[in-house]
């Protein structure tokens, strides 16, 4: 038996991520910029490989905050996996959309397959945003509504069950080559546990909502009026209809059937009146709202890190954000996801006094290490050298909590290294040079790399074999400070030893882009989460 990948659903997974990146949690793979150059290559490659004998690799699998005080595991697979896993799910996404109640309807709204959209695995206007205008229609076109059930899933992703994925896979794609590669895939990444998928990615979030089809076909066939963003449901109650009800039905549903539980926190009924304000709040022009309440409206705007409108960018320029922030950290329960936003709106808006505030609050920023770094590299492009006084106070807050003991914090303060947002001397590096997990170690060759570390890279060379696959690559990409004969030397004894899937080739593209090799590897695609 033999499965081998389409060349439309290669292409498809090779554009999808190069346009949106391959993770909403680290940093982007740096190979992406190898798949931008030689995608052509590349297909033509991974086309021919047998998935039903190949072997995947585990996930590089770290801990990130997600709340003040609350955590959770997120995953990310090397970058032949990444395009492997995604171009799978591609093969199958019709199949698993056809799971899915019709896509007319508001029940289940997120991520609905669509593989014609140039560029983009999913219909377009079926953001977060669209979703509130669609329960807002939905509400004012029914007097009979009378209220509406809020609630979501606790822990989502972390507790899908992945025998029932396994079921749901074999009733949506029966024996077929591409579900059986993505069981396998999962299986690897989640070896010690029997519930999860691979958190951060966009082949997660379509098995996860096949997770949640037959709980949709459960609420329409149950005559329950509900509509679903991920795992947030909005459930519209006629006069008489008790919450109580509804509730117990969707739960008893989730937990018997999906192993999954609702949040209580999170639970409450409203009235038609206030729920029509609150999406009135969330939906309305920006312009048109009082400051205080203008941030509320903009939440919707860029959840899920929507584009605003360019009268919203604008209306953003008069807003005090940076005061907004200040407010919002300087809470003792403050709102992750309200300061997610003000990161957001700070890096549209790029207000001059931001790189000051920056500076002088930096360790208290720090818990906010994805948002707070992807400002600041937005921040120094505009001008050039701001940050070039703050590697001191980056290196003391990667060796001390949060950073130190979270991992994809401590990632995000490397990042500002690795893409020379923050400039580091050789001295400076040698503070951080001993960090020892694996996706450290992979930032460190290419901030190595910026240093000009030629004795490091000269010492191991000839260890390259011994390095873990995963971070082979930011070692060879980072010896590129070797002199130009001498890494081309190096480079034609590693074909042997570096011999997976598009080694060859991606040892062809670090030769012929030698010297542009780091400034490729810098290029941000995290502002295009889809």
């Amino acid at each position: 038996m033999a499965f081998k990948l389409s060349v439309s659903a290669l292409e498809k997974s090779i554009k999808h991520l190069c346009k949106y990146g391959d993770t909403d949690v680290f940093p982007h793979l740096p190979e992406l910029a190898f798949f931008r150059d030689e995608s052509a290559a590349i297909v033509t490659e991974l086309k021919e490989l047998d998935l039903d004998s190949y072997n995947p690799g585990g996930a590089f699998e770290a801990l990130a905050p997600k709340s003040r005080f609350g955590f959770r595991i997120t995953h990310q697979l090397s970058a032949v996996d990444t395009v492997l896993l995604l171009a799978a799910v591609i093969e199958i996404g019709s199949l698993i959309e056809a799971r899915r109640p019709d896509p007319k309807g508001l029940e289940a709204f997120s991520y609905r397959f669509d593989s014609t959209t140039e560029g983009s695995l999913f219909l377009p206007n079926r953001t977060f945003k669209d979703w509130l205008h669609a329960q807002q229609n939905r509400i004012q076109g029914s007097l009979k509504i009378k209220q509406v059930v809020l609630t979501d899933i606790s822990d989502f992703y972390a507790r899908i069950n992945f025998h029932r994925l396994e079921n749901l896979l074999d009733e949506a794609a029966p024996a077929n080559g591409a579900a059986r590669y993505v069981k396998k895939v999962i299986k690897v990444i989640r070896a010690k546990q029997s519930f999860g998928l691979p958190v951060g990615g966009t082949a997660a979030r379509l098995l996860a909502e096949l997770a949640l089809s037959d709980t949709d076909k459960a609420l329409i066939d149950h005559g329950i009026i509900a509509t679903r963003f991920v795992d947030d449901f909005r459930i519209f109650l006629n006069a008489g209809d008790n919450p109580y009800d509804v509730l117990s039905f969707l739960a008893q549903q989730l937990s018997i059937n999906e192993g999954l539980s609702l949040n209580a926190a999170k639970t409450r009924v409203m009235s038609r009146t206030a729920y029509l304000e609150t999406l009135k709040g969330l939906t309305s022009d920006i312009s048109e709202e009082a400051e205080g309440e203008a941030l509320e409206t903009l939440t919707a705007d860029i959840y899920f890190e929507e584009s605003p409108d360019p009268e919203d960018v604008e209306a953003l320029k008069t807003l005090n954000l940076l005061g907004f922030l200040q407010e919002e950290i300087g809470k003792e329960d403050y709102d992750v996801g309200r300061i997610k936003v003000i990161f957001r709106a700070l890096k549209i808006a790029k207000p001059p006094d931001s790189i000051e505030y920056i500076i002088s609050n930096f360790s208290e920023l720090v818990v906010f290490a994805k948002e707070v770094s992807l400002l600041m590299q937005a921040l120094e492009e505009e001008s050039p050298g701001c940050f070039n006084d703050l590697a001191d106070s980056v290196i003391l807050a990667i060796l001390e909590p949060p950073a130190s003991s979270i991992q994809v914090i401590r990632t995000w303060m490397l990042e500002l290294f690795v893409r020379g947002t923050v400039p580091i001397s050789g001295v400076q590096f040698k503070k951080i040079e001993n960090l020892s997990s694996l996706l450290d170690k992979r930032q460190l060759h290419i901030i190595r790399s910026r240093t000009n570390n030629k004795h490091f890279f000269r010492m191991h060379k000839a260890a390259v074999g011994q390095i873990p696959p995963f971070e082979q690559p930011a070692f060879i990409s980072g010896a590129v400070c070797l002199p130009k004969d001498e890494y081309e030397n190096w480079l034609a004894t590693l074909k042997p030893i570096f011999s997976g899937p598009t080694c060859h080739l991606f040892l062809k593209w670090v030769k012929s882009n030698k010297e542009k090799l780091i400034t490729k590897l810098g290029t941000s695609v995290d502002d295009q989460v889809e």
